[in-house]
């Protein structure tokens, strides 16, 4: 038996709706969809076989709210009693910091964004916007939560699986190094609100893990 790291992308925001590059926490809230999106995840994660151990998140407004709403229903979903499924914040799984461009919704700004974050995925040491995060600033702080994570789950994957809620940028770039999945899919492979990758990580070292499954991603 393995256990598996579920990274859930945060609801839709009201920044989402207006094209705003909103990176830096606490950032915005969930809209009205967002919080049917997080409902919905949640009743999707309960539909799974096993169980979820544990829901983490990053410190970032959006994937708080979505942590909760998901969380209670997959507890309503579960009949689980109320508060009984944990739900943690953890510092680091916060999205990747697009510095100068923060909040602009312009096309040059998101042409710059895209062509950092290919960047990002392809391991590339130059790649980011001026006062933002390289690929390895984003795995510094990400990378030793998931394993801290993948070790829980290699001593007692009895216990379940484990959702770690955070952002779109930050949870590709993530795997991408983590499974050393195919850069060019993955950048194409874009992870709309509240869809996830699911990593197995199953003993092996960071960069050796499994994809169980990859919203969107198309074959290499």
């Amino acid at each position: 038996m393995t256990s598996h790291l579920i990274l859930l992308r945060h609801g839709r925001t009201y920044s989402n709706a207006s094209r705003l590059l909103d990176t830096r926490p606490p950032g915005a809230e969930l809209t009205d969809i967002g919080r049917a999106q997080a409902r919905e995840a949640g009743r999707e994660l309960a539909a799974r076989p096993g169980q979820i151990r544990e829901v983490v998140t990053s410190v970032a407004l959006r994937a708080q709210q979505t942590a909760m709403i998901a969380a209670a229903a997959y507890e309503e979903a579960r009949g689980l009693v109320p508060g009984s499924l944990s739900v943690t914040v953890r510092a680091g799984l916060h999205e990747a910091s697009v510095g100068e461009i923060e909040m602009r919704g312009d096309d040059a700004a998101h042409r710059a964004y895209q062509r950092a974050f290919h960047g990002w995925l392809r391991g590339e040491e130059a790649a980011r916007i001026p006062g933002g995060e390289g690929y390895r600033d984003i795995l510094g702080r990400f990378r030793p939560v998931l394993e801290e994570i993948a070790d829980s789950l290699r001593a007692a994957p009895e216990a379940g699986d484990v959702v770690v809620v955070s952002h779109g940028g930050a949870i590709r770039t993530v795997s991408t190094h983590a499974a050393s999945a195919d850069p060019e899919a993955a950048f194409e492979a874009y992870l709309a609100n509240c869809r996830y990758v699911e990593l197995d990580a199953a003993g092996r070292e960071f960069g050796a893990w499994a994809v169980a499954r990859w919203d969107t991603l198309r074959d290499a």
